[in-house]
């Protein structure tokens, strides 16, 4: 059976009977639906999904596959395979289309949604085939484009930036550069000034609070190791090199957690004897805060981050587990310098008739950031943004974009920034 874990308290919350073996740890998050698609490799391999609302076993699905992803426009889940691209329907749970490789030789791998395109990107891989990515219109699931990228390996992760039209991919190989496409023009614009190290599952964590990228590497060709290369999305240069005191190899798998801006680190450093844990790495500073934190006999295969109940699900931890875990560092008051007694940053949001209402408060005269973005990270609307003084301030949100338009129905967040505080609160629209 499976253990919910509620990390607050490290007490378990309840137990989901098992009945699969051996995650492979290819997942993916329904936000719509509260469900999560683990991938597993019994015989026959499997999809196992779980409503992670209730923390029960929905059902399992046969199949092999390598990578899935959650397309929202059209509530499927898409999964790269041997043969075809397979799309099922979210609601039943069922193939609805199975789409064949435009290439003779190759196989998918890896999906991932462009949210804004409503594009798929899909790896293409075969024996001693130079890679490929290919990009689909989620509308109609025709093919848009081939594009040739430029490793021996192919792509494993992809995440978007989508205030600069950009995607940041990975190789399933440790000499692989992975780099930067173009998504207007779905080319490759740029590598990595260093090889990126994919093994498991997520080598990329992308920050759009900072529009920062996080991307495991090599931490020297020569001894080998692992490190967190940061990223300047605005310029694609290498801002900061995070190096792991255990020098772990491989590193496997990186996530970003948006309402306490923290980075997950899943490592297992084989040469050492199998030893294993995690790190977590404070965004607002880009240094570690957590040193070898061990859930169990294995690391995760794999993180899945559940914004509207704010939790992280830690996945195949020991080859057939779901680890729930709550993060809650956000909103704590961080004093820039010792002082007399000084106001506390605080921030609340209310609901209004036109919206809402913020209030928010800054211990000392500084610069203010205060925007909304979506689920998935775009920034929706920048409320303040400038020098302000100390003191209370509020200002209404009118569920309006940039531009004026009313937003749609969903989960919002709010988004307080100084120099020495951050804080997240969730906003609901209803139309």
């Amino acid at each position: 059976e499976h253990e919910i874990l509620d990390c607050s308290t490290y007490q378990v919350l309840a137990r989901i009977p098992r009945s699969y073996d051996n995650s492979w740890g290819y997942t993916s998050w329904n936000w719509r639906r509260q469900k999560l698609y683990v991938g597993f490799n019994p015989f026959p391999e499997s999809l196992v999904v779980i409503d992670m609302a209730a923390d029960t076993l929905v059902t399992t699905i046969a199949g092999s596959g390598m990578g899935s992803a959650y397309v929202a426009s059209t509530d499927r889940l898409y999964r790269g395979t041997e043969s075809c691209l397979v799309a099922l329907d979210c609601a039943a749970d069922t193939v609805v289309r199975t789409i064949p490789s435009p290439l003779s030789g190759y196989q998918f791998f890896y999906p991932a949604w462009d949210s804004v395109g409503d594009k798929l990107y899909v790896s293409l891989g075969g024996w001693a085939l130079p890679p490929k990515v290919t990009v689909y219109d989620c509308a109609t699931d025709s093919l848009l484009t081939i594009i040739d990228i430029p490793d021996p390996y192919r792509t494993h992760e992809m995440n978007f930036d989508y205030v600069h039209d950009k995607a940041y991919y990975s190789t399933n190989g440790l000499s692989g550069r992975g780099g930067v496409i173009d998504t207007r023009q779905d080319t490759v614009v740029k590598r990595f000034p260093f090889d990126a190290i994919a093994l498991f599952n997520t080598e990329i964590a992308l920050n759009t609070k900072d529009h920062k990228a996080y991307v495991l590497g090599t931490a020297d060709t020569a001894t080998g190791g692992s490190a967190l290369y940061v990223i300047d999305c605005d310029t694609d240069s290498v801002v900061r090199k995070i190096e792991f005191p255990h020098r772990p190899w491989p590193v496997q798998l990186v996530r970003w957690v948006p309402w306490s801006n923290r980075v997950y680190v899943s490592w297992m450093n084989v040469p050492a004897g199998f030893d294993l844990g995690m790190y977590v790495v404070d965004c607002n500073t880009d240094s570690l805060i957590v040193d070898n934190w061990v859930l169990g006999y294995w690391p995760p295969y794999d993180f899945q981050i559940d914004p509207v109940r704010e939790r992280v699900f830690a996945i195949g931890c020991e080859s057939t587990s779901v680890h729930v875990l709550r993060d809650t560092g956000y909103g704590g008051v961080v004093e820039a310098r010792p002082a007399g007694p000084r106001l506390a940053s605080v921030l609340q949001v209310q609901p209004t008739s036109g919206g809402y209402e913020v209030s928010y408060s800054v211990a000392s005269p500084c610069r203010v950031d205060l925007s909304v973005s979506d689920l998935i990270g775009r920034e929706v609307r920048q409320l303040v943004t400038g020098e302000q003084p100390a003191g209370r301030h509020r200002a209404i949100w009118d569920r309006r974009d940039q531009e004026g338009a009313a937003v749609p129905g969903g989960i919002y967040f709010v988004h307080l920034s100084t120099p020495d505080f951050a804080a997240v609160k969730k906003a609901v629209v209803t139309r």
